[in-house]
């Protein structure tokens, strides 16, 4: 009997062993279908974009032709210190998500609401150069809010002319972060960024058509990832679920 016994065991023992080994074959797959993913876009940025000295990138939307605009960050960008606006709500800078309001950040950041009144406006399509410089320190804003008077909140010298969207690509940039290094200075809690100097930098862009064209393609990229990422993590929760009803025998195994 305890031989018959140590024989179910055995054999529910590799059953379960199976199952979870599919399990683990499918979120292997699933991150390398995200990893595909990733890959795929950071080539989009490399060819959608001129390289250094270019005026045009090597890959296009049918239907746009001739050399991009050169101008300085001078020329293209005014930063703005709109303050009194307590009833706002307060925004905090994201690495991953650009400006987002406080209340959903995890990180609790204390304050006092006192100093409300002298917190800076941020307006949608706008963006915030943080103290510490995250992914290039530069967070693109998708909402109205206020945020810290320490920081320095820019947007568009001709709002008309641009796609913020498309900006926020460029921000986020390897080539632009790089670009950053020249105007960083100090080493202790992150770099910070000068906008003063930032404005002596040089850009390359195209017209507001071509550039909404770029960023859309890019949010839909940024969107499907995303939605793999989150399959991902559904399918870990699955299969943790999963391994708990089977190690506590309250799903048995045929």
């Amino acid at each position: 009997p305890s031989s018959a016994a140590s024989d179910v065991y055995k054999r529910q023992q590799k059953k379960i062993a199976e199952i979870l080994s599919t399990q683990d074959k499918a979120i292997e797959l699933q991150e390398r279908k995200i990893e595909e993913l990733k890959r795929f876009k950071k080539g989009c940025l490399e060819k959608m974009f001129p390289r250094k000295g270019q005026k045009v990138p090597e890959t296009r939307f049918p239907g746009f032709t001739g050399d991009w605009e050169q101008r300085k960050a001078k020329e293209l960008f005014v930063s703005t210190a709109d303050k009194g606006y307590p009833e706002l709500p307060v925004l905090s800078a994201t690495q991953d998500r650009g400006m987002i309001r406080r209340d959903e950040n995890s990180i609790n950041i204390f304050h006092d609401k006192k100093n409300e009144a002298g917190y800076k406006r941020v307006l949608p399509g706008q963006f915030v150069i943080h103290l510490r410089s995250f992914q290039g320190g530069f967070a693109h804003s998708a909402i109205e809010g206020i945020t810290s008077p320490a920081y320095t909140v820019f947007g568009f010298s001709e709002p008309e002319k641009h796609d913020s969207e498309y900006w926020k690509y460029v921000f986020t940039s390897k080539s632009f972060i790089q670009r950053l290094e020249t105007v960083t200075y100090g080493i202790r809690d992150g770099r910070s960024i000068s906008y003063e100097e930032f404005l002596t930098l040089g850009f390359v862009y195209p017209s507001k058509a071509e550039q909404t064209a770029i960023a859309r393609y890019l949010d839909k990229l940024s969107d499907l990832i995303t939605l793999h990422q989150r399959k991902l993590e559904e399918m870990k929760r699955q299969k943790k679920a999963l391994m708990q009803l089977l190690l506590t025998g309250i799903v048995k195994t045929k």
